[in-house]
């Protein structure tokens, strides 16, 4: 449980990363900030690394509860066993173990809004727990049986369709109804490929601050390739390309490569070949290695710049000798 109660965490703290022009996730944001000076239940849907969690904190910032407790909590992360404890929380002497009174990740949330992350995960026969929470805004402590009032903003987020949980019969379909009052399915970022490029930007500034680095620099040739990439991992999984060159200090590369360069072990390519990123040896299947992945986008930039080391240094973001260093690795002379 992270508790976030500072009243000037600022709005821009929890949004600036929260990029995209493109109209699917503009319309997604118009809708978070029209229902966040409302109390109303909002669940947001959406694949994992989509931002979630900081679509759920931009509506507290916007809110009127802006000034007290934002709590995600992980729905996945609690036993069942330990449920209502961790929610509702419990008195002294109520079981082995319970030396103290527990407010519960509800009361702590007083005043302000608890994002019930992966709620889809909640077991069955939990699930009219939470309802009655929600029906009732109540919660009774275990070891208790007096009802204590609770004023909470509830947000819910999952990565799963709870409707078709419903139809699967793994979901309570009154609870579906009490969290789905406003829905908002957050758009996976291969469906908005016009703002990767504004994210890699933001990235590649926000990780040069942060690893005390001068801003590393995407070619156009990789920008192309980036934009066209599926991004399974959406957000979470372009934030982690882009650290990545921070931290290991290699030349950009095709996304599925660089995540995993032990990829060729597993048999088959992890992007579509393309010409001098791929090595074959007698009949086996095209695999890559990183090698080879240097040594085509050296070989591409040399033809796209007529061999001016200089300018295909500056088209794939390395310094000149670093590029002059790779050619006497790989044997490339300058008439490529």
């Amino acid at each position: 449980m992270r508790v976030d109660r500072s009243p000037h965490a600022d709005e821009a703290r929890f949004s600036e990363s929260l990029i995209g022009a493109s109209p699917l996730f503009r319309h997604v944001l118009a809708v978070v900030d029209a229902v966040a000076t409302n109390d109303c239940v909002v669940l947001l849907e959406g694949e994992s690394g989509t931002g979630k969690e900081l679509l759920a904190r931009r509506i507290h910032v916007r809110s009127r509860r802006a000034d007290q407790p934002f709590i995600p909590v992980n729905c996945a992360g609690i036993s069942d066993t330990l449920f209502e404890s961790q929610f509702f929380g419990h008195v002294k002497g109520a079981f082995t173990g319970a030396v103290s009174e527990t407010l519960g990740v509800v009361r702590a949330a007083q005043g302000g809004s608890l994002l019930l992350d992966e709620v889809g995960e909640i077991p069955i026969h939990l699930q009219s727990k939470l309802l009655r929470l929600l029906q009732e805004h109540e919660v009774v402590p275990v070891g208790s049986a007096k009802p204590i009032s609770v004023d909470v903003r509830f947000i819910a987020a999952t990565n799963r369709s709870l409707r078709r949980m419903v139809d699967d019969r793994t979901f309570r379909i009154d609870l579906y109804h009490r969290l789905n009052i406003v829905r908002v399915e957050i758009p996976p970022l291969r469906s908005r490929p016009e703002d990767v490029d504004p994210l890699l930007d933001y990235y590649l500034e926000y990780f040069a601050a942060q690893y005390n680095m001068s801003p590393r620099q995407l070619g156009l040739a990789i920008r192309h390739e980036l934009r066209d990439y599926a991004w399974p991992g959406n957000v979470r999984e372009l934030c982690g390309y882009i650290e990545r060159l921070y931290a290991t200090g290699l030349p950009p590369m095709p996304p599925a490569i660089m995540a995993d360069p032990d990829s060729a072990c597993h048999g088959r390519p992890a992007v579509e070949p393309a010409p001098g990123r791929i090595t074959q040896i007698d009949n086996s299947p095209l695999i890559y290695s990183l090698a080879s992945v240097e040594q085509g986008a050296i070989l591409k930039a040399l033809r796209q710049t007529q061999g001016n080391r200089s300018a295909a240094a500056k088209l794939l973001a390395v310094h000149r000798t670093t590029l002059i260093r790779k050619m006497r690795q790989y044997g490339i002379d300058g008439r490529q």
